[in-house]
């Protein structure tokens, strides 16, 4: 088990907690009491305590950025968000009839997300209680199920510009908050999520049956599951750059579990006297886990300190061991330093085994012994035929020796193989020249020593009986003729084996790698060239395809950004969304977040005419109108309640126009409510306030009015 330090005790169990700037750490507690946590000077200070009900259930989210909070109650309709270094209230957003089921900020404190009891995933700017986007809602393609009795969202995560979301039917949604586009759903089964993060290409959801999942987001495997004896899942949590995964329920014990294997390296990696409320981890590897009875605890997850103090003393039996029962010291630099001193070990011993110093060997072995053995114990015993292989090397009896070093691979390794290979290379090197001359004779001397030996004998038979398939071999390989090589190897499967088809194999893959490269820098000219040597080069004929429209459409992506051609440039990273690996389609689509986030500024303000200015004829791009759509439905949303402000009678008029262009929608509702109240809007008929599709906008996007009124 890491190393555990109690940092601090609490009155009441803690409730959540959230690693925040400065080496701070922000927890709350069940009595709803706010906390500042200083990692450095080990110091605790109460910030605030809410006065909402002591035993209510509240949910709470930091802002990772700022030091600001978003609480909620479970009962209630409505979220607060607080600036806890003034101290004082920012906002309030109102859910209008649902309640909050998870809440969670952006990664960089701009935004944050609501999911609720109807199922909805809202997303909110800290700074308007307008609504910015319904991102989407559960349960996913609801016209196939009748509406649940009870409904939630259970778990998000963030990535990046990426949310991930989970609720009723055990669905995850992901989809770039920001911009809405490149939303992909996945349904791995019925069981309820309460736990994802993102790995690689990959997400992981822990489920209410203690089930771990791996799902491929680009769908190059299936989804893989390991079980767990925790129960439900709550906590997910990634461990720096290593494969592993915590996983965490409210029991006594976090599990350790490997994603690349799914197996579960240790059940119990840490166990606590006191039931786990909350679990978070900061960028230094250190974990904090907070318990029921109100205790803090840090655990260093790379005890990195400990395993150089182990090499240092020369303790290599001790510092394996260590890395054993901490295995995430193994993607350390320390770890890897380890491993080349015993690298070094190795190489010295085996030099000593081949001039026969056996007790010389094992003395370089020994500080490796106890945990090295299933690697030792091998070389050591392949190392008892060295005096063998090193007489019939100097006697030239290399059936025996190849026979030798068949039956024991380690001795592979011994500078007498590699001689003897480098020998057979030149002989059979020097024999093709004389076959090419037409002296057969010859060359059948000069590969005598290795006509008895089984590995080389195909290739001298080759050589000496069909010398005419070797001449074309040899001018396919100059003349790089792929196709007749392609025919070659399939009839004779020996030839894959010279060491120039290798190597002009595996020259040939490189042209892969060189062609994205040239995409990347924009040199089309070069990947084109590129790309008709892949597609002469039979044995890469899918790679060529995929590689010859991934080209074809770059291009036509660059053509369309020289020539600003903005609506083709956006269509074609839509539609091509792998065209994102080129660092220039990047800063395209980095461009876009910025006009998005200049046009949420002007929505909270509600300057329509800011928004169409950055936009110009950007509006209704297909994949992106959407959010579009949802920024526009802030601005008019901001007019409407700059109106009801102010007591303007003028208010009915806009709900009206609003309700042409975008439908009654839950926003309106709440306003209205709110507008009834202070005898505003009464006039307004139920048929006025229509639904209709939400993009129903498109239709009027030549007439847009700058004012909702």
């Amino acid at each position: 088990m890491p190393l555990k330090t109690r940092l601090a005790q609490f009155e009441s169990s803690i409730a959540f907690m959230m690693p925040l700037p400065s080496s701070k750490l922000g927890i709350v507690t069940a009595e709803h009491e706010i906390f500042f946590y200083n990692i450095l000077t080990d110091t605790k200070e109460k910030i605030l305590h809410l006065n909402v009900p002591k035993h209510s259930e509240f949910l709470y989210a930091f802002d990772p950025k700022h030091m600001r909070l978003v609480f909620g109650s479970k009962e209630s309709n409505v979220l607060h968000i607080v600036d806890l270094n003034q101290k004082k209230l920012l906002n309030r957003f109102e859910l209008d009839q649902q309640s909050p089921t998870a809440i969670a900020f952006s990664p960089d404190g701009s935004h944050f997300v609501c999911g609720t009891d109807q199922g909805r995933v809202l997303l909110w700017r800290y700074d308007t209680n307008t609504l910015v986007s319904r991102l989407h809602s559960f349960p996913e393609y609801s016209s196939l199920y009748t509406k649940p009795k009870i409904n939630f969202v259970s778990a998000l995560a963030f990535h990046n510009n990426l949310l991930a979301s989970s609720g009723y039917g055990g669905n995850i949604v992901v989809t770039n908050y920001r911009s809405q586009t490149h939303t992909q759903r996945f349904h791995p089964g019925p069981m309820k999520n309460q736990a994802i993060v993102f790995y690689k290409d990959a997400l992981i959801s822990g489920n209410q049956d203690g089930v771990l999942l791996k799902i491929s987001r680009n769908k190059k495997f299936p989804n893989q599951r390991v079980s767990t004896s925790l129960g439900p899942i709550v906590h997910l949590l990634n461990v720096g750059s290593t494969p592993y995964v915590l996983a965490a329920s409210q029991q006594r014990s976090l599990t350790l579990i490997n994603i690349e294997t799914m197996k579960v390296f240790k059940e119990r990696y840490i166990e606590l006297e006191s039931s786990i409320t909350w679990v978070c981890k900061d960028t230094d590897e250190h974990l904090f886990v907070g318990t029921q009875n109100g205790e803090l605890h840090e655990f260093d997850l790379q005890p990195i300190t400990q395993l150089e103090a182990l090499i240092d003393s020369n303790a290599y039996v001790e510092a394996y061991r260590f890395c054993e029962e901490e295995p995430l010291l193994r993607e350390s630099e320390s770890y890897r330093v380890l491993e080349s001193i015993y690298d070094n070990a190795m190489e010295k011993a085996k030099y000593a085994l081949e001039k026969g110093n056996i007790d010389q060997a094992k003395e370089f072995l020994e500080p490796f012994k106890s945990v090295k053995s299933k690697e030792i114990a091998p070389l050591l015993n392949a190392f008892t035929y060295i005096e063998r292989l090193k007489f019939l090397f100097e006697s030239r009896k290399f059936s025996p020796f190849y026979g030798l070093v068949e039956s024991t691979p380690l001795l592979q390794t011994t500078t007498y193989y590699k001689q003897t290979e480098k020998i057979w290379t030149e002989r059979f090197t020097k024999a093709q020249k004389l076959v090419l001359l037409g002296k057969t004779k010859e060359a059948q001397k000069e590969l005598e020593p290795f006509a008895s030996v089984n590995s080389k004998r195909p290739m001298i038979q080759l050589l000496l009986h069909h010398s005419d398939v070797l001449k074309t071999y040899s001018k396919a390989i100059y003349e790089r003729d792929y196709h007749l090589l392609n025919h070659l190897t399939q009839q004779y499967s020996i030839l894959r084996k010279l060491p120039s088809y290798t190597q002009l194999i595996n020259e040939a893959g490189e042209l892969e790698n060189a062609i994205i490269e040239a995409l990347k820098n924009q040199a089309f000219d070069q990947a084109s060239l590129l790309l008709h040597e892949l597609g002469n080069i039979v044995q890469y004929e899918e790679t060529y395809a995929e590689l010859k429209k991934f080209s074809t459409q770059a291009s036509n992506l660059y053509h369309a950004i020289t020539h600003q051609q903005w609506r083709s440039a956006y269509h074609i990273l839509d539609s091509y969304p792998e065209l994102m690996i080129l660092p220039w389609a990047q800063e395209l689509e980095y461009k876009w977040q910025e006009k998005l986030l200049l046009c949420e500024k002007y929505a909270v303000r509600g300057d329509i005419v800011s928004i169409k200015t950055t936009l110009e004829n950007l509006m209704n791009i297909p994949e992106r109108y959407e959010r579009i759509g949802n920024i526009l439905r802030m601005a008019y949303q901001i007019q409407l309640k700059v109106l009801q402000s102010k007591k303007q009678t003028t208010l009915s008029s806009g709900v009206i126009n609003y309700c042409k262009l975008f439908g009654v929608d839950t926003e309106i509702r709440h306003l209205l409510k709110k507008a009834k109240k202070e005898n505003l809007a009464t006039e307004l008929d139920p048929s006025q306030l229509h639904l209709q599709k939400r993009d129903e906008w498109l239709h009027n996007l030549q007439s847009l009015p700058d004012h909702i009124v």
